[in-house]
């Protein structure tokens, strides 16, 4: 079971349940975010047939939501719009109009439990880029042009690199050569020295840097050289060569 299932069942989704019917994960994902995704129009048609005392669609609609929440895990939620099934058919208006604010922030909270749920599975499914250098403008560009594709993980010196990757799959690294502390070339070494270095494509950033310290990289495998000032043209030219590594590796 996927971790990120844990937010829901901080909510009391009964997720196993759910997949009884559902077989995988991917269906239940697919049917959760049709859920998620109509839910606030059924709560809109919901309101009209309330306020039109149309309990007969009222009861039509909210009996739809009900079974819905039951299918996906939503067990307590279902009650909630069991019960205002119940008292639409009754023709109870009253208790209708004085308990909709509660199937109004029900809705709420499973839309917003669900947006939060969807927008960790995107993140999560997202490959980890590292980029170590020590200007966070530099960081924070970067960043802003990779992250629709790459979850972007920075480090401000060979340090902070470091420890990242020894807490986290790294598909590639941009790294700068010169930072305070521990510089890129200690980074460099310490690939080297765990057997990463081939495995992980590493990207040079330079911009001042002495033609022979752009030599002594070159004496590492790394796979590229991307030299400030960039703009997002030489950052595509970047990811591809990124892409194409794993390609030619067939990892």
């Amino acid at each position: 079971m996927n971790s990120k299932v844990d937010l829901l069942k901080s909510y009391n989704v009964d997720v196993e349940k759910a997949l009884e019917l559902w077989g995988d994960m991917d269906s239940y994902n697919d049917s959760l975010k049709e859920f998620k995704d109509t839910l606030n129009s059924k709560l809109a048609s919901l309101e009209g047939y309330k306020n039109a005392g149309d309990l007969q669609n009222y009861s039509i609609l909210v009996h739809s939501m009900k079974s819905e929440a039951r299918y996906l895990g939503f067990m307590a939620d279902a009650e909630i719009f069991y019960d205002h099934e119940l008292k639409s058919k009754e023709g109870n208006v009253e208790y209708i109009n004085n308990n909709f604010n509660v199937v109004r922030e029900t809705v709420h909270k499973i839309v917003t439990l669900l947006n939060n749920y969807f927008s960790e599975e995107e993140l999560s499914d997202k490959k980890n880029i590292l980029i170590a250098d020590d200007s966070n403008i530099i960081l924070n560009y970067l960043e802003k042009n990779m992250t629709n594709e790459y979850k972007v993980i920075k480090a401000l010196d060979g340090s902070d690199a470091i420890k990242v990757l020894q807490n986290n799959d790294i598909y590639a690294i941009l790294l700068d050569l010169n930072m305070p502390g521990i510089d890129g070339f200690h980074v460099l070494d310490y690939l080297k020295e765990n057997n990463l270095i081939e495995k992980i494509p590493v990207v040079i950033i330079t911009g001042d840097d002495t033609e022979q310290t752009i030599k002594e990289a070159f004496t590492y495998p790394i796979l590229d050289v991307l030299n400030k000032p960039f703009n997002d043209k030489s950052i595509d030219k970047i990811l591809l060569s990124i892409q194409s590594f794993y390609e030619n590796h067939k990892i």
